[in-house]
């Protein structure tokens, strides 16, 4: 047998066997040739799954659905050259969401590397500044000591698949021609699991107890994806705390009495508490007027991360917890009960207030939040709502009070790019329901490729004001009014009935709410509901709602 075959499908076939063996069971290839070897090891492996997705871009972001949907380590691979630099978005978002993305970027030998070799570049440490580890293998018909190498640097990846040190992982790998491996070699190709080593820092909680025991607490949840932090809801009721939960913390589904869903709106108009110490559990907060007032709030802020990077956004906290929302809300076990009755009650009464003006105005607004509101009626426990950034998901905090749907989103990075590819891989997992604007929708609409592809069930609710609705909101709208529509408003004119018909989506345009209350969302075919809002309609009726809010905070 050919001594440089024989030594690359050892080197490959180890590869496949050992991201099985720590915990990959699915990897998104994007087809080339210089990445036939790894390609067609995990093709034949019996247990790992694979998808096919021609657009790098979207293939990696089609990843981060995957994790999210699976809660497991999924990698992605693609040929030499520029394809790699496509994943660098997904990479950043799943570094900053702590994702578990490994990439494998296929290379050219050393010997073609920096002489103008074709589909050549410095792929060595390209995503260094967004991941947590990272290695050039050696080519694999160098020395059997290749194979070692393989197995080391799994080991060492997998640290990085859950745990406070989760993220991305980047293995760039070159091979020489010829690249196939030899298949009288699949009794290599092993199915067999290794326990992952696991890390968790433990802290003394002595040093906060004086602090727990003043009057004046809140205790506020921001993104929570992939994270159990039900165990503070006790904690909360024994010690008559409001808990300011984000729409991403899993927790405004509990119905709790303690939640405060409406903390949004209410520091938007102007409400400023006088709060003595603030527990800050997960990742910072989706509301910026609520991230403002936490930095200049006087208030004792403990933040609680599962993160060997704690956040210090918006404002470096007092100190510092390294552990599960689970792990320290259980060790407050012994913390002395303080009654706070009066001072929830004020909370629970205000959002009971603005709950309610937030319910009057779905029921009568005719805007693009009206719509959002339509749709969240519609979704059960059963459902998975995939929210886009910019306006959508600040809409989903303000007017996600009551339901069951679980909520997701890309919050790493916050970008608009890959949303519909990253809800599509969700929805081989779950049952999605992406809600986007039309922008985001453009940005990756080769994303719905993978829909047609591989049947993938999903709706998607387009919102369609043509254009970045979320600047109207901005001071430029009226300090640049003579640039703003050009630079800011950017209107696309798209028929995107179009693009339902190239991917073979179902399609349906609403032009009311009327028309979405009365239409039901599909539960076989895959559809695009495109509703139809108006930029400067949607801004007005919002500052109705706010009006009302207002009076609230100032009565």
């Amino acid at each position: 047998m050919d001594n440089h075959q024989n030594l690359l499908t050892k080197q490959v076939f180890t590869m496949a066997s050992e991201m099985y063996a720590y915990g990959i069971r699915e990897v998104v290839i994007s087809p080339g040739s210089r990445s036939t070897p790894l390609a067609l090891a995990f093709e034949a492996h019996p247990n790992i799954k694979t998808w096919i997705h021609p657009d790098e871009r979207s293939a990696s972001f089609f990843a981060l659905g995957l994790i999210k949907g699976s809660n497991r380590p999924v990698a992605i691979l693609c040929t030499s050259g520029t394809a790699a630099t496509n994943y660098t978005s997904a990479v950043a978002e799943s570094d900053i969401s702590n994702l578990p993305l490994v990439v494998l970027t296929s290379d050219r030998p050393h010997e073609l590397r920096g002489i103008g070799a074709p589909q050549t570049l410095n792929q060595v440490n390209m995503f260094q500044n967004f991941v947590r580890h990272q290695f050039d293998m050696p080519l694999a018909d160098d020395s059997n000591g290749a194979v070692e190498v393989v197995r080391y640097q799994m080991q060492i990846a997998s640290q990085f698949f859950q745990g406070p040190q989760r993220g991305p992982v980047h293995f760039n790998l070159p091979f020489r021609e010829p690249l196939t491996p030899d298949f009288d070699m699949t009794d290599l190709l092993k199915s067999e699991e290794k326990e992952i080593p696991t890390y968790q820092k433990t802290a003394s909680i002595d040093s906060i107890i004086p602090i727990l025991k003043r009057k004046k607490g809140i205790i506020i949840v921001g993104d929570m994806q992939h994270q159990d932090a039900r165990e503070l809801l006790p904690f909360a009721t024994v010690h008559d705390l409001p808990i300011l939960a984000g729409p991403l913390s899993g927790l405004r589904q509990s119905e709790h009495p303690n939640i405060i869903s409406t903390y949004d709106l209410l520091y938007r108009v102007g409400f400023n508490p006088d709060v003595d110490f603030v527990i800050r559990v997960g990742k910072p907060a989706l509301s910026k007027k609520l991230n403002q007032w936490l930095k200049t709030s006087d208030a004792y802020q403990i933040l609680v991360q599962n993160s060997a990077l704690p956040d210090a956004f918006p404002v470096p906290s007092d100190v510092t917890f390294e552990m599960s929302a689970n792990d320290f809300f259980r060790s407050l076990g012994e913390v002395p009960v303080v009654h706070r009755r009066s001072w929830l009650t004020q909370w629970q009464q205000m959002n009971y207030q603005a709950v309610a003006e937030v319910e009057s105005y779905v029921n009568h607004a005719t805007d693009e939040a009206a719509n959002i509101g339509v749709l969240l009626e519609k979704l059960t426990e059963e459902d998975t709502l995939f929210v886009s950034n910019s306006m959508p998901i600040r809409d989903i905090d303000n007017l996600f009070v009551k339901g069951k749907v679980q909520i997701y989103a890309n919050r790493g990075a916050n970008g608009i790019d890959g949303v519909i590819s990253t809800a599509l891989g969700m929805a081989v997992h779950k049952k999605v329901t992406l809600l986007i604007g039309d922008l985001a929708f453009y940005h990756d609409m080769n994303g719905l490729l993978m829909a047609k592809l591989n049947d993938i069930h999903i709706n998607i609710v387009l919102l369609n004001n043509d254009g970045g609705g979320i600047f109207s909101y901005l001071p430029q709208k009226k300090s640049a009014a003579q640039y703003f529509e050009r630079l800011f408003g950017t209107p696309t004119h798209l028929e995107f009935k179009h693009a339902a018909l190239l991917y073979d989506f179902g399609y349906k345009y609403l032009e009311t709410v009327e028309d979405f209350k009365y239409t039901s969302l599909s539960q076989l075919d895959s559809y695009i509901y495109e509703v139809r809002t108006d930029r400067e309609d949607n801004l007005q009726q919002h500052q109705i709602l706010y009006k009302k809010l207002s009076e609230i905070v100032n009565a």
